[in-house]
């Protein structure tokens, strides 16, 4: 055993950043992605698919691969005479323009208010950022190529042609304010203006409060926040797109592009779009309706759009989704069949390719990490159970396998990866919910949502807990789970219509769609599972009997349907509350209290209504201290650099934390100027490290509880 390239191949398979996985050339040679990409399917099936002449959406959450293989496929391309491809890190640019140093001057219309422009200005320098980035791109991926010279003798030289689109790249970021974006902006200002006075109103009667903080970035979120919901009609945000699309010469872009795909002898150009669904929906939108859209239907088949996203989460506007090519990562849809244990079959394939091929490039024999009382086939059956073939997650797994085995000359067993699936439960995904919800600064909706997620992945695991005891009593289930000890209660079973309530909490990876069936009355009912470190940290039995004659129907027993439980669970978030002495009912009573002219049982005088449960949060959210607050990828630099132990350069920082050097450059800057980040010149370069005065505010023990003013000093 090597710990060294083990710790290597570990960082390997868990980093966020598509970089060609530059930092193990020294491992694997001059080109890793070339050496270490497995893919998913047989035969190369999903590159295939990418390099196809068509638009194509990848899909699948986070580390599932969806880098990897656009980094595959720009490879490819290169080796190519007749396409170029360029790379656009979507979520990058808009962090990068989110920065609180960005200068927005005031626009001097009484009709317009500043904080509309400034969203406005926001959005617009990113869409503008966008196109210029895509003509930079362009420009030096084929100044790399190694057909530059073809422009010999052709009727336009180089030159021209680039310093058009020079021009027309420093044009579409001067974000000049057109005559056609002012009137929908002093419509927009008008809404935001009658919804600040609503909220306004709300804090005077005591039922709500507003705080801005002096932050440029606060007010940024606050501006964003009340902008969204003012083009959230189908109406405004129609009129508002069409005027943002009309400010940019759109078309002269297309037409330049064209023309130099034409004089340089190139049939087409592929652009790679990664990211984009970490965009608030307002902005996803106008990115598909200002640029992709235009693009896709605008060029004349010469442009091939490669879009990455995440399930639930796209938007194709006015590309139509049946002449696309939609591509699906997450296990269940990668390898869906008629039985369970044919995908999972097809799924565990997969990880022993990735995982063989891995080990062999770095020249290891991956049999040698592993302890020999159980056959390494059962290993790689476990490791598809607790990561259901997510790359990161493997990669996070075999990390702390090799902090508790290998870094110690010690094998891996079965126990040591169950431990270290609960270790990433514990340290990341259970500690998501309270640190985002009191540090993160971003709008109380995205607050609410995950709050609910919070709220209801309880609800779940309890329904869980009590199945387990009802079968241990034998009150359900009757002779069917007769000689299990220890009944698996991790997969339940919903109805179709119900998976769109779970869709957040399986982008956070705490269930996940894993199969479709018929239930026992013969209707469809789609198969989720838990994370499997959330049951080892629950102490839930994972899985299925195995080998059992009946052993296909296991996840259709009438008491894992959890359809009555998320209605319960969806009941409960309203409640009907009396305004006098706080009693509570149950909408189940509402007719009988709205009988009585909604006049409390209780204390008989005061008036009951009913109240959403997210009333209660917000004001528990404007009860926290803004000032620790920072926005989210500045917490995730945090984390990682808790989380490592270790001083980091800004590019080891953004291989875990999904950003660009550039950006963590930026943001550890502004959290050094915090005193939340240290920087140490090493070697000619510089290594941040986390403080103390960030670790104890944070990740302290008292971080949950502390008022953050202790930590001001």
């Amino acid at each position: 055993m090597n710990s060294d390239k083990f710790a290597k191949i570990a960082d390997s398979l868990r980093q966020y950043r598509r970089a060609e996985l530059l930092d193990f050339e020294k491992e694997v040679g001059a080109n890793p992605i070339e050496a270490l990409y497995v893919d998913p399917l047989p035969s190369n099936a999903i590159l295939k698919t990418i390099l196809l002449n068509n638009t194509t959406f990848i899909i699948g959450r986070k580390g599932t691969g969806k880098s990897t293989i656009f980094a595959k496929a720009q490879s490819e391309i290169r080796k190519s005479t007749d396409a170029i491809s360029i790379y656009v890190d979507v979520k990058s640019l808009h962090e990068l323009l989110k920065t609180s140093d960005v200068p927005v001057k005031a626009l001097g219309d009484a009709e317009i208010s500043d904080l509309v422009y400034r969203a406005h200005f926001l959005r617009k320098s990113f869409l503008g950022s966008i196109i210029a980035d895509l003509i930079k791109e362009l420009k030096a991926s084929y100044e790399k190529s190694s057909v530059f010279d073809r422009w010999l003798g052709q009727k336009r030289q180089y030159k021209d042609v680039v310093e058009t689109l020079e021009r027309l790249a420093a044009e579409v970021t001067s974000t000049k304010l057109s005559q056609e974006e002012i009137p929908i902006l002093r419509t927009i200002s008008t809404k935001t203006k009658e919804a600040t006075k609503n909220t306004q109103s709300l804090k005077n009667t005591g039922k709500g409060e507003v705080k801005v903080g002096e932050k440029t970035e606060a007010k940024g979120v606050l501006g964003s926040e009340l902008f969204d919901e003012s083009v959230s009609d189908n109406e405004t945000y129609a009129e508002y797109a069409d005027a943002v699309l009309r400010s940019f010469p759109f078309q002269e872009i297309v037409n330049q592009i064209r023309e130099f795909l034409f004089e340089a002898q190139l049939g087409r150009l592929f652009v790679f779009f990664d990211d984009f669904s970490e965009l608030s929906w307002v902005d996803q939108k106008l990115f598909v309706d200002v640029i992709l859209s235009p693009l896709n239907n605008a060029s004349n088949e010469t442009v091939k759009l490669k879009v990455a996203g995440y399930p639930g989460r796209i938007y194709y506007g006015k590309i139509d989704p049946g002449k696309i090519d939609t591509v699906g990562l997450d296990f269940y849809q990668l390898y869906k069949a008629q039985d369970i244990q044919t995908s999972e079959a097809s799924a565990i394939n997969y990880l022993e390719r990735l995982l063989t091929t891995r080990f062999e490039k770095f020249q290891e024999n991956i049999a040698h990490y592993f302890d020999t009382s159980l056959p390494l086939t059962e290993y790689f059956r476990l490791l598809f159970e607790v990561t259901l073939n997510v790359p990161r997650l493997i990669g996070y797994v075999f990390h702390h396998c090799y902090l508790d085995k290998v870094a110690k000359g010690q094998q891996i067993t079965a126990a040591a990866i169950k431990l270290a699936a609960q270790k990433y439960y514990e340290t990341v995904v259970a500690k998501y919910f309270d640190r985002m919800h009191r540090f993160a600064m971003e709008p109380f909706e995205q607050k609410l949502d995950r709050h609910n997620q919070h709220q209801l992945i309880k609800f779940l695991v309890a329904a869980a807990k009590r199945i387990k005891r009802e079968i241990a009593t034998g009150s359900v289930g009757g002779k069917y789970f007769e000689g299990l000890s220890n009944p698996p209660v991790s997969h339940f079973a919903v109805s179709p219509s119900l998976e769109s309530l779970l869709s957040s909490l399986e982008l956070n990876f705490l269930v996940t769609k894993y199969h479709e069936m018929r239930d026992k009355s013969g209707k469809d009912v789609s198969i989720f599972a838990f994370f499997y470190g959330l049951c080892e940290a629950e102490r839930l039995s994972w899985g299925y009997p195995r080998g059992r004659r009946d052993d296909r129907s296991y996840f259709v027993q009438r008491c894992f349907d959890y359809n009555v439980e998320i209605q319960q669970f969806l009941a409960k978030s309203k409640t009907i509350r009396c305004g006098t002495c706080g009693a509570c009912y149950g909408m189940e009573k509402k007719e009988s209290i709205e009988f009585y002219k909604w006049r409390c049982a209780e204390c008989q005088d005061g008036v009951c209504t009913v109240v959403s449960l997210g009333d209660d949060f917000r004001a528990e959210v404007e009860s926290l201290s803004k000032k620790t607050a920072l926005p989210v990828v500045e917490l995730e630099i945090l984390e990682a650099l808790n989380e490592e132990s270790t001083p980091m350069r800004a590019g080891e920082i953004a291989a875990l934390v999904d950003a660009t050097p550039q950006l963590v450059g930026h943001r550890t800057s502004k959290l050094q100027e915090m005193g939340l980040v240290k920087k140490t010149p090493s070697g000619g370069t510089v290594k941040n490290s986390i403080t103390e005065k960030a670790k104890q505010r944070y990740f302290g023990a008292n971080s949950s509880s502390a008022d953050a003013d202790e930590f001001e000093s």
